[in-house]
């Protein structure tokens, strides 16, 4: 490596240092990445800065507002919560009716951060109503996190950065009906596996309990009619869904639309100048971090000289220990790079250059994803995660107890539950 290389390479194992233990605020520890990088001149600027200079960075700032904006109204409370007593009597259908609204929502919400953060201030909501002890509401609100990566495995829309991004990166042209066809079945076994895994692991916050009101709280507030106001939010938010979900007819892109609905909810009174503390600053300057690593390190060379040295770790064919291999070179890409989307960018195309002679590359490109989309030792290997645990629903400690098993889970599934199904649609 030459002298940009290393200092990139030894500065970004000195920063997850500090994001991994804590050494120094995930913040200023960024922050000292982003400069490192601009200083070494081991990308453009504008590589190193790609997030927050993307769509998506807008977006993700106007999702947190539109999410306030909800909170403020009492709309969760008058339209879902009483659902949600109903059926969320325990915490095992807790997490069962959670799964269920990430499907019942892939294309009512197509941006999957609006979803789940939605979702998640829906579920937040309803269990601070509940008898549930406080280990119990972290567990669950883990879960709402944890299923949110899984559910959107399942089709292309369910995530339309990081599902897009990968076909982007294999080079291919793969429609949602294709996607689905390849995951959608295999990801319901997955994602059965991962639920008995989490109940295990939780059992003891999640068996025997009940979900029930908290006395003295009174009736859910759905008995109530609407008021004009909330009428009005509640016009605004379907309005804004069915935007959403026509998005490819009408044209107008979502943080356009998301924008417009902010102003609406500004205009109203839904949203006031008090509610700008609801975007996680913080947050937003780890993840411009996070996504710069992957660029910075294939501008300079750093990714091709570790893919590279790799090489020799693949036989000549396909085979069991094959499949592990390409699995477990994912998942120690994804470990040092953090972002799923910047690990896949690096992972995809070595990957592909290193099998493309043994697998086709939709196969590749699938085995890659696999092995980053649900799979997080740490809360900034996550965007999920790391919201969920910068919010404080849940303590870091959960995203490692439950991630080590589910890295055995993720290379077994592949081998005989996703692997098997592409042979049987001749795929292989």
């Amino acid at each position: 490596m030459d002298s940009t290389q290393s200092a990139v390479v030894s500065s970004l194992l000195l920063i997850i240092t500090w994001w991994s233990a804590g050494i120094v605020k995930k913040s200023v520890a960024s922050c000292i990445l982003l400069l490192i990088f601009a200083l070494t001149k081991a990308a453009p600027l504008a590589t190193i800065f790609t997030f927050p200079l993307s769509e998506n960075f807008f977006l993700i700032i106007l999702t947190y507002l539109f999410s306030q904006g909800i909170e403020n109204s009492g709309l969760v409370d008058k339209l879902f919560e009483p659902f949600l007593l109903r059926f969320a009597r325990t915490p095992a259908k807790a997490l069962a009716a959670i799964i269920a609204m990430y499907i019942a929502t892939i294309y009512m919400i197509p941006q999957p951060l609006a979803r789940l953060i939605i979702v998640a201030m829906l579920f937040f909501r309803f269990l601070s109503k509940t008898t549930a002890t406080k280990e119990t509401k972290s567990v669950l609100m883990f879960g709402c996190f944890v299923f949110y990566a899984v559910v959107n495995m399942g089709t292309k829309n369910a995530d339309i950065i990081m599902n897009t991004a990968s076909v982007a990166f294999a080079g291919l042209d793969m429609s949602d009906g294709e996607w689905i066809r390849y995951m959608a079945l295999p990801v319901a076994v997955y994602c059965l596996l991962i639920f008995g895994a989490f109940c295990l692991i939780f059992r003891k916050h999640l068996f025997g309990i009940g979900l029930s009101r908290i006395e003295g709280e009174g009736p859910p507030r759905a008995s109530a009619s609407l008021t004009k106001k909330e009428k009005t939010t509640l016009l605004v938010v379907i309005l804004t869904i069915i935007a959403w979900m026509t998005e490819d007819l009408h044209g107008i892109n979502a943080t356009l639309i998301t924008s417009g609905s902010v102003a609406l909810f500004f205009l109203q009174g839904t949203l006031r100048l008090k509610d700008l503390k609801a975007i996680d600053v913080r947050t937003m300057i780890f993840l411009t971090a996070a996504f710069s690593i992957g660029g910075v390190m294939k501008a300079c060379g750093a990714a091709e000289i570790v893919f590279s040295r790799l090489a020799f770790l693949f036989p000549s064919e396909y085979s069991l220990y094959y499949l592990a291999v390409m699995m477990l070179v994912a998942m120690l890409m994804h470990m040092v790079l953090g972002s799923n989307t910047t690990t896949l960018s690096v992972v995809i195309p070595g990957l592909i250059v290193i099998c493309g002679n043994v697998l086709p590359p939709q196969v590749i490109m699938f085995i890659s994803y696999n092995s980053v989309a649900s799979h997080s030792i740490l809360p900034f290997h996550s965007a999920a995660i790391m919201i969920g645990a910068s919010y404080g629903y849940f303590p870091n400690s959960y995203v490692a107890r439950l991630g080590i098993p589910v890295t055995l889970i993720i290379i077994l599934s592949a081998a005989f539950v996703f692997v098997p199904w592409w042979n049987f649609l001749g795929v292989l």
